[in-house]
């Protein structure tokens, strides 16, 4: 069996409310050169990187941008299935996410429906880890209210409150935050306090690190954590992710990530993938095809195959 190091256990607790502390933090101060051609140049220089993750979030259906779509309605529907080795990891799924601007608020209210909204509401959604995302029942469905404010380039708080059949009412309190670092890399935080009727308060952090060395192609680190007050247990992830343009109707990525939690103090699996994604037909059709290899705790990680086929339709 593999062990999650006691050492890190608190390293990654740390991070987690380190992360949580820095983006609830007011946004600092601009610099008071703004017209300065250094700051323009720098301005432009972010905005282009920023610009670059965005066309891979959106290409690839990344749900961390659902709080940034541009769009005033969107309409996601996922038609997906995987098979694995790992005995009771195989699944299909119809999955869905939406939201609906409201003009006569200034776009600062959205209306939402998700067919996982106890995720949406954790901030589990917001990571693309394909092991992470299965066994998304359509009973977790439910729809919402999301209002946004204090919203700048670089820095947006939001509030939502969804309910979902049960009933079971959800709130939560989300943080993002973008610091650009260099010409080329930036780190991007996303963090959400969320209360469930049912299962109590709880919290998590995404981090994001982003580094575009080409104009094409994009790096990706990302680490997770998300603490239940019912589990009392942090569950993590860690995903490195290389994507690549291709075309503009085509793009891959390489993906490898580990997931565990801190009540055994073990990795629960280690996984990779290579993704391939094409837009066909019309403009609103995608389809996937995800070969990789799981090594899980159930199959004493021994390597295991795994196979993802998804099609999915933007309205």
């Amino acid at each position: 069996m593999i062990s999650f190091p006691q050492h890190l256990t608190g390293f990654a607790n740390a991070v987690i409310v380190s992360a949580f502390v820095l983006v609830s933090l007011p946004a600092m101060a601009e610099e008071q050169d703004q017209n300065s051609w250094f700051d323009a140049s720098r301005s432009q220089i972010a905005d282009s990187l920023d610009n670059s993750a965005l066309w891979f979030d959106n290409f690839f259906g990344d749900p961390r941008r659902e709080s940034d779509a541009r769009a005033d309605a969107r309409l996601q529907v996922i038609l997906d299935a995987f098979y694995s080795g790992v005995e009771g990891e195989s699944d299909y799924s119809i999955r869905f996410r939406g939201s609906v601007d409201l003009p006569q608020l200034e776009n600062q209210l959205r209306l939402f429906l998700s067919s996982d909204i106890e995720g949406d509401n954790s901030g589990n959604t917001l990571v693309d880890n394909d092991p992470l995302a299965r066994n998304q029942a359509i009973t977790y469905s439910g729809a919402g209210l999301r209002y946004g404010f204090l919203q700048s380039d670089n820095h947006s708080l939001s509030f939502s409150a969804s309910i979902k059949s049960g009933p079971a009412l959800l709130l939560n309190t989300r943080s993002l935050y973008r610091l650009p670092l260099t010409e080329i890399s930036q780190l991007r935080f996303t963090n959400t306090l969320y209360w469930h009727s049912d299962d109590g308060a709880g919290v998590s952090a995404l981090i994001d690190y982003e580094l575009q060395d080409k104009a094409d192609t994009l790096w990706r680190l990302s680490l997770f954590g998300n603490y239940g007050e019912i589990t009392q247990d942090l569950e993590w992830s860690s995903q490195a992710t290389w994507l690549r343009q291709l075309d503009s109707r085509s793009a891959i990525s390489l993906r490898a990530g580990l997931n565990g939690n801190t009540a055994n103090a073990k990795v629960t699996e280690g996984w990779t993938s290579f993704r391939y994604r094409r837009n066909f037909y019309r403009p609103w059709l995608f389809y996937e095809v995800e070969p990789g290899v799981s090594w899980h705790e159930k199959e004493s990680y021994d390597p295991e195959p795994t196979l993802g086929l998804r099609l999915e339709m933007y309205f």
